[in-house]
């Protein structure tokens, strides 16, 4: 059985650009970029390294 559900996702004009040629350059359907995206998203979230009391995450910026 498939646990996928449908989900209407409304995006603005640009970012939907960018998975169109997203998909185009990588040869994948555009909820195949969406989805990988997301996942990229939540790995960059999901491994957030801290220093002492500040937390730095992926992209380098610090939260105390």
């Amino acid at each position: 059985m498939n646990s996928r559900k449908p989900m209407q996702l409304r995006l603005p004009q640009e970012l939907k650009e960018w998975i169109k040629a997203e998909s185009d350059r990588n040869g994948n359907s555009q909820n195949s970029e969406v989805i990988r995206a997301i996942r990229a998203a939540k790995d960059r979230r999901s491994t957030v390294g801290s220093v002492g009391n500040i937390k730095m995450d992926q992209g380098d910026n610090a939260r105390c």
